[in-house]
């Protein structure tokens, strides 16, 4: 029998008895009633105030344009404010640390990404154990990730791009938004499966790093299509292929990598929310059926759509798969590639 419970039988017990009766309650029985008032009500009480969503990387990725598109309907359910707060920095290590020590309270919450499936891979030093620390609360979107150059960069397909990486060896530069990222081992997969050799240059998010991009100081990159839908069509960077297994129906004329001559090349990116552990399971429930139906929205999943990211929810448990899955097969290519942890 639980708290819940326990309180209407006794509520229900006492208009039984009367109002005669209520005064010879025994005292001990008054403070049971109120103690069983107090967690009854505080249970059912959240949110009852506001929610904070820490995105771990800077403003202008994939994550956060998710998240900031999701806020206002997600806010009109649970009845609360929905703030997001970006804590860039160290591969996702800073924000999720920070989300990962706070309260379990179901207040503070993560926009995690294949990003955090990585982490403890290539990091020797981490203040946490991803897939021990935190509770996947409901995957969100698939996140199609994308090779693009600058367009005055001489190349227009995949072919070109690997000839031109063979005859400038050890020149080219490629960003990622930090060291160990899924757009970073992206670049080292590349690498490993053409037999050659860039440059990573690791940022603080998506964003400086593609603003490099536009203006030369970095020839190539592998963001999320959300990153750089933009640009994409301005015409400022030029979209050579997507990195996942099959085609996306965001971009259907672009070709996969391996189709364009890497076979069995594959990174793709998702987008989900965490909780620390220890968060109560009745809070969990409240915040998964608020993102369920925040996610059947069709002007959300269009909005999503125009930027790149295909609105995918999914179960908790479906979450769990995605970061145990890129967790082991990227702890594969990390040693494969000889990375140095960090």
């Amino acid at each position: 029998m639980n708290d819940s419970t326990s309180l209407i039988e006794l509520l229900n017990g006492i208009r039984r008895l009367g109002t005669q009766s209520l005064a010879q309650l025994s005292f001990k029985k008054i403070v049971c009633l109120t103690a069983l008032s107090y967690v009854a009500f505080s249970q059912a009480a959240f949110p009852e105030k506001p929610i904070r969503i820490v995105v771990p990387f800077a403003p202008g990725g994939a994550a956060d344009s998710a998240v900031r598109l999701m806020a206002p309907n997600l806010q009109k359910r649970l009845g609360q404010p929905v703030l997001i707060e970006n804590r860039a920095g160290a591969g996702a290590t800073i924000g999720t640390a920070y989300v990962g020590t706070s309260t379990p309270d179901g207040y503070t919450l993560l926009m995690g990404s294949a990003s955090n499936a990585i982490g403890n891979a290539i990091q020797n030093k981490m203040p946490y154990v991803f897939e021990r620390d935190f509770i996947p609360v409901m995957l969100v979107a698939d996140v199609p990730g994308v090779v693009v150059v600058p367009t005055k960069l001489p190349v227009k397909n995949m072919q070109e791009l690997i000839a031109y990486a063979k005859a400038n060896e050890g020149q080219l530069n490629y960003g990622s938004p930090g060291y160990g990222t899924s757009v970073h081992l992206a670049g080292e997969l590349f690498q490993s499966m053409t037999g050659t050799t860039m440059i990573h240059a690791a940022y603080k998010g998506a964003a400086p790093a593609i603003t490099d991009l536009l203006g030369m100081r970095l020839q190539l990159m592998f963001p999320a299509l959300a990153a750089v839908q933009p640009h994409i069509q301005a015409g400022t960077l030029r979209a050579l292929a997507v990195t996942t297994r099959k085609r996306t129906a965001l971009a259907p004329d672009l070709p996969t990598v391996s189709e364009s001559g890497l076979a069995d090349f594959e990174v793709g990116g998702w987008i989900g929310i965490f909780a620390p552990k220890g968060t109560p399971s009745d809070v969990l429930n409240t915040l998964t059926r608020a993102i369920s139906e925040t996610m059947k929205e069709e002007e959300l999943r269009q909005g999503l759509s125009k930027i790149g990211i295909e609105a995918m929810p999914g179960s908790s448990q479906a979450l769990r798969e995605r970061v145990e899955s890129d967790s082991r097969r990227w702890e594969k290519v990390i040693k494969s590639r000889k990375m140095e942890l960090q």
